[in-house]
């Protein structure tokens, strides 16, 4: 009860485990104390609703904005992270899907369902582009994950959506 009322509840636990830990060390196992139950929350905060991807998405088609509209689908489709969006080709979209080392050095693919892959296509062959990496920033180098954040919340606000939900791990969820 002390440590409960002065510490949050995963400070608790670790202060208990140390206790435990003694008294296992003393030989003592039946004064092992129980750890504090911690409430999990059954929902992910900031997240960008269904209604809004679709109403974003559909706003940047009409706005002919489709670079952005394809950053948008591709996060969304294909559940990449920004680091892993960036590493798209042209080939990759052919192909249907691309191999990447990803964060803890596990080797990942990234399916490309169907659908986004033909309306990809088809706007590679009216931009003209053939090969090498599909999202570029305006000086034709890779674009960062910085750069696609701030874009991203720039169109979100022009479009009245909620700032705090337009990020691209949001879209990931």
């Amino acid at each position: 009860c002390y440590l409960i009322d002065r510490y949050k509840p995963n400070t608790v636990n670790l202060r208990i485990r140390a206790m435990n830990c003694f008294m296992e060390f003393l030989e003592l196992p039946d004064s092992r104390v129980l750890m504090v139950r911690l409430q999990q929350k059954p929902f992910l905060e900031n997240v960008i609703s269904e209604a809004d991807y679709l109403y974003f998405k559909n706003c940047l088609k009409q706005d002919h904005e489709m670079y952005w509209y394809f950053v948008v689908r591709f996060l969304a489709a294909t559940g990449a992270r920004v680091s892993e969006l960036v590493q798209i080709k042209c080939e990759h979209v052919r192909i249907g899907y691309l191999d990447l080392y990803s964060k803890g050095g596990k080797l990942l693919r990234i399916y490309i369902p169907s659908a986004l892959q033909k309306e990809t296509l088809k706007w590679m062959e009216e931009t003209k582009k053939e090969s090498g990496f599909l999202f570029l920033n305006k000086y034709g180098e890779l674009i960062t994950a910085r750069g696609i954040a701030v874009q991203l919340k720039h169109f979100g606000s022009k479009y009245g959506l909620d700032p705090s939900v337009v990020y691209p791990h949001s879209f990931r969820h």
